[in-house]
């Protein structure tokens, strides 16, 4: 009697240890899944931006705030589509992103411009400190677009002025892999830009100004991982070796 009850719960045991096996590795998948999951890039996506400094307006508020007459005097052609307030130190500024899009002959919705401003607000009056204005080029571009799961809106050295960092890039025939990418840093009333082919046209290449290496290492570092975030989510193919080049100050990276 004794031994029949040991071979049972023998056979209970093994049953259920068999029971639990396809579970475990079915969580193994779900975990490898979420690991390798990539990031997707939509216009409605929101620049990350401190809460504590900045302010995304409404539809309304930015009707409000920006009228044609304003709009006009800007220089703005395109509609707002997000617009965001930010104070710091130097006072009230304002960052507007715009876009345009055409419907071609197969009625397919072509976005072929984007206008960015940065703007400062004094005395009820609206000055450009900064302005992005980009096309695609018709020839091999599909679309061109603000990334800005990429983009980045706060004090990121801590010095009492906020930085902006703000990325856009297109698409090509082969989506990403023969689009360009630009990312823009703003850092103390200097503009700086990386700018980077991802495909063979013209050559794969990163041209990176030389003024990058003299910002501070924590803002270098961010749009180092921002960089190494694109690749990852192949958004971006950088040629290889780029982090140890850019750790050498390289400013020309071509493959």
């Amino acid at each position: 009697m004794n031994k029949f009850l040991f071979f049972a719960v023998f056979f209970i045991f093994s049953c259920q240890k068999k029971s639990q096996e396809p579970k475990n590795n079915a969580d193994e998948k779900i975990t490898q899944q979420d690991v390798t999951t990539t990031i997707e890039l939509k216009r409605q996506d929101t620049v990350p931006f401190d809460t504590k400094l900045a302010h995304k307006l409404s539809d309304k508020e930015t009707t409000s705030v920006f009228t044609k007459k304003i709009e006009k005097k800007i220089g703005v052609e395109y509609p707002i589509y997000q617009a965001y307030s930010y104070k710091d130190d130097s006072g009230e500024h304002y960052l507007l992103l715009t876009k345009h899009y055409i419907v071609d002959k197969k009625n397919d919705t072509i976005h072929d411009k984007i206008q960015a401003f940065n703007l400062s607000y004094t005395n009820n009056n609206f000055k450009k400190r900064s302005t992005i204005s980009d096309f695609i080029d018709k020839e091999w571009e599909t679309s061109i677009w603000f990334w800005n799961k990429y983009s980045e809106l706060a004090d990121l050295d801590n010095d009492g002025l906020v930085d902006l960092i703000l990325v856009y890039g297109t698409t090509g025939q082969e989506m990403h892999a023969d689009g360009r990418v630009k990312i823009m840093i703003y850092h103390n009333r200097k503009r700086i830009a990386i700018r980077h082919q991802n495909s063979d046209y013209g050559g794969r290449k990163t041209n990176i100004n030389k003024k990058f290496y003299d910002l501070p290492v924590s803002i270098q570092q961010l749009v180092k991982e921002k960089m190494k975030l694109m690749a990852k989510n192949k958004h971006a193919i950088f040629s290889e070796g780029w982090e140890k080049k850019m750790a050498n100050k390289v400013t020309d990276i071509e493959e």
